[in-house]
């Protein structure tokens, strides 16, 4: 029996180049598929460099050996991939099922399944019940923000935030707190925290920032670390 395709739902959708993602007819009815192979997303892993302000965010460049991440708001994974492709040993955490799906099922025949792990959970949660001893170096948070980046990221954040509910990050500023303080206390190195140009920090004044053409990201220091970019 086909399956039913239902325009009025959320769907995971088996095609010929893998899963992928279909929105409602009411919300645009976007298809996004992790393409990890070929296409924009492929260029954007091959072209990753260490010298980038993501990379130099997490300490990369200063580093014999790559450290471990905890990207606590996965989403589609853009970030979680670019430091895997880098040589970090990532997990990646998602809450909406669909996204983690996707995700995982774009890995599935990668390379970088042995460098990146998804699971879907709460991250608060997960942050707070890691035992210290399996504590990540590195905990990355990234509340969602308007995006002025290519075409095909600008659709991956439409469908971040429809699914999440239309949030935007700023809309629940506590939960962005609480997410960070979690972060702070489990981290054994640095909290990365990507922001708008031109938003305030989500707390006090970050250890450091790395500036980026669309982004910035703000580096919380943590367990006694001194050290900077």
């Amino acid at each position: 029996m086909a399956p039913v395709h239902d325009e009025q739902a959320w769907q995971l959708v088996r095609q010929e180049a893998g899963l992928a993602l279909q929105a409602p007819l009411a919300g645009g009815g976007l298809l996004l598929h992790l393409d990890l192979a070929s296409g924009p997303l492929a260029r954007r892993l091959r072209s990753a460099r260490r010298d980038e302000p993501l990379a130099r965010a997490v300490g990369l460049p200063r580093r014999a050996t790559p450290p471990s991440v905890v990207d606590a708001t996965a989403g589609l994974g853009r970030d979680a991939l670019v430091l895997a492709q880098l040589g970090c040993q990532v997990l990646a955490l998602e809450r909406q099922p669909a996204l983690a799906l996707l995700l995982a099922a774009a890995l599935h025949d990668s390379p970088l399944r042995t460098r990146l792990q998804v699971r879907c959970v709460d991250a608060v949660a997960w942050l707070a019940a890691c035992p210290p001893a399996a504590a990540p170096a590195v905990v990355c948070l990234d509340p969602m923000f308007p995006t002025t980046g290519t075409a095909q990221v600008k659709k991956e954040m439409q469908v971040c935030r429809a699914l999440a509910g239309g949030a935007t990050g700023s809309a629940d500023g506590e939960a962005d707190a609480e997410l960070l303080r979690a972060a702070r206390r489990l981290a054994r190195e640095r909290v990365v925290v990507k922001r708008h140009p031109h938003a305030p920090p989500l707390a006090e004044r970050p250890s450091f920032q790395v500036a980026g053409k669309r982004v910035r990201f703000d580096v919380y220091l943590t367990g006694g670390s001194a050290t900077a970019v």
